[in-house]
């Protein structure tokens, strides 16, 4: 995988990380509402997940790992390739005389 592509399925997960939270956080649930006769009370809902949560944690967790593995790697690659360019540092950081 290049760097390129790695930064792009980095954004790719990054927002399938951002679904999956959603649908643990309670987005993905069916809701039923019963009404009852008056004597009774008037309604009752119940809600049920259509996910299981620990399921659903457990694919965010393998692509946060996966994430993490990545950026790792691009930055390790990072560090190691050199830019052809020379400046002397001093000189642009030095404050305005």
């Amino acid at each position: 995988m290049t760097i390129s592509e790695g930064m792009v399925l980095q954004k790719v997960l990054k927002g399938r990380i951002n679904d999956l939270q959603s649908i643990r956080n309670s987005n993905a649930v069916r809701t039923r509402t019963y009404y009852f006769e008056e004597k009774q009370s008037k309604e009752r809902t119940e809600t049920e997940p259509q996910y299981d949560p620990k399921l659903v944690d457990a694919k965010i967790t393998e692509l946060e790992m996966f994430l993490f593995k990545i950026d790792v790697s691009i930055k390790r690659a990072n560090a190691k390739t050199e830019i052809g360019i020379e400046a002397d540092v001093d000189k642009l950081l030095e404050p305005i005389k």
